[in-house]
């Protein structure tokens, strides 16, 4: 839905989508990085060439800070117009990142609402869920929030076992 709406109704005609390698604020993961790139290619395989994703955060420093990610994208890319795409329950938080300054300058800020009204944010109003959300519901064996995952991703998710308790 966020991928559709970047594609149709923003500048932005291609998305990379870049999985954390190493997550700053050490939010503790057992899905091994791989894991994590090949079902984010499965999710979005369904844009063909319109969505890229890149596993360049396990060749930076870690842990993972945006700062980081996006200096690397504009050396590499220098033509790029780059864009950081955040829901708009993260701008409250946005001050703790690492070099928030700089981000502003190596890429314009896209805000996206999720049921909470925002001054920056733009487009609709995206569902009200987080991948913690969904995590949380695979770890306890519920399936309130399958429907929001491609049947691919779930099926490699359950089939390997990922996010139980």
């Amino acid at each position: 839905m966020v991928v559709s709406y970047l594609l149709t109704c923003t500048d932005c005609d291609k998305v990379a989508v870049i999985p954390v390698f190493e997550h700053p604020f050490h939010k503790q993961t057992t899905v091994p990085f791989e894991a994590k790139v090949e079902m984010c290619k499965m999710a979005f395989q369904p844009f063909g060439d319109l969505v890229e994703v890149l596993d360049i955060e396990q060749h930076l420093p870690t842990p993972s800070y945006t700062v980081q990610t996006l200096t690397y994208l504009k050396q590499q890319h220098p033509h790029w117009n780059l864009h950081l795409v955040v829901g708009s329950d993260i701008i409250a938080q946005i001050h703790l990142w690492k070099d928030f300054e700089r981000i502003q300058s190596l890429a314009n800020l896209i805000v996206l609402s999720r049921t909470v009204e925002h001054p920056t944010a733009v487009g609709p109003v995206f569902p009200d869920v987080s991948s913690s959300q969904i995590r949380e519901s695979l770890a306890k064996g519920s399936d309130a929030n399958f429907h929001l995952l491609p049947k691919s991703v779930l099926q490699f998710i359950l089939k390997e076992g990922f996010y139980r308790d």
